[in-house]
């Protein structure tokens, strides 16, 4: 297995793949066994976005905002309260933890039932699909 780096952008991009397919009947039944490789997939991931998740709740926590004290102040629900510069702060905190790297190990599967989804481009093992050619644009 190769070691790779990913963003956690990349990671949530993934995941939300997986779970979309793994909730549509029409490719469930259609490709079962690409399916529970997916889910494999996910499972293994969950440590990763389990450790996201977690830094995602310590910036929600350290931008919250708090009395004079240094309590915090919650909302009628019991979430957090922002002030505007909080809000501000935690917003850029997160885009920045978006585009943390982690190292992961690719994943080893025969290519049947998963050849046809591209985003495991690079989380796959000997999965491989042709990279589209973009032009660049002249700005005039």
């Amino acid at each position: 297995m190769a070691k790779v780096t990913k963003t956690y952008n990349e990671l949530l991009m993934l995941v939300n793949a997986i779970n979309i397919l793994s909730g549509n009947k029409d490719e469930v039944m259609e490709n079962n066994k690409g399916i529970k490789k997916l889910q494999k997939i996910g499972t293994k991931l969950k440590e990763h976005l389990d450790a996201y998740n977690e830094k995602v709740e310590d910036i929600r926590l350290d931008n919250a905002h708090t009395d004079e004290k240094g309590c915090l102040i919650l909302d009628d629900k019991g979430g957090y309260k922002y002030s505007k510069d909080g809000l501000k702060k935690m917003n850029k905190d997160i885009k920045t933890l978006l585009e943390q790297e982690f190292d992961v190990y690719q994943f080893t599967f025969s290519n049947d039932g998963i050849e046809k989804y591209a985003f495991l481009d690079g989380w796959v093992e000997g999965l491989s699909f042709p990279k589209d050619e973009v032009e660049e644009l002249e700005v005039v």
